[in-house]
């Protein structure tokens, strides 16, 4: 499942068995994902681990990072990587370890690096100055590497599908 507005790679299945198998290798975190994103500044360091709890606001449809855990809140935990820095923005790498609902749109925002043109977790007045209404952040690569039995999936085994170009990338970073 991807964010509305989130462009990128789908991942879909054809079967409710394929679907089986595909559900319990995300889970199993046998499924690399990863994720461009252009944030407001610079995160420092320049690399790391945001980890936390998220809850989820049903009514609001939005969730909330704590560093301490409550009840109802999940764990998260997003890797990222700085690839570039230019006028106030960053190009930002994100690999998903949990896969929770809006986790790099709300981690982001938490360590205080929103992403760009996101109405629900950025900074409204900066994204005006930049004209963006839907988030930088794009499905840009996958992979699988599955050290259990894949069984329907198996051909997919160490395969890796990931797109020649991401939009907001060109015309941010050129």
């Amino acid at each position: 499942r991807i964010d509305r507005n989130t462009g990128g790679i789908v991942i879909a299945a054809k079967t409710a068995e394929a679907l089986r198998v595909l559900n319990q290798k995300i889970k199993d975190r046998e499924i690399d994902k990863r994720y461009l994103c252009i944030v407001h500044g610079t995160p420092k360091p320049a690399q790391g681990t945001l980890e936390g709890y998220l809850f989820k606001d049903a009514v609001k449809n939005r969730v909330y990072v704590t560093s301490t855990p409550q009840k109802g809140a999940k764990t998260c935990a997003t890797r990222y990587k700085v690839l570039q820095s230019k006028n106030g923005l960053s190009l930002v790498e994100c690999e998903l370890i949990t896969g929770r609902t809006h986790q790099i749109r709300a981690q982001m925002a938490a360590a205080g690096y929103p992403l760009l043109g996101d109405g629900k977790y950025g900074v409204g007045s900066v994204n005006r100055k930049y004209g963006e209404t839907h988030q930088a952040l794009y499905s840009y690569r996958l992979r699988f590497d599955f050290p259990s039995d894949a069984g329907i999936l198996e051909y997919l085994h160490g395969r890796e599908f990931q797109v020649d170009e991401v939009p907001f990338q060109k015309k941010y970073f050129g």
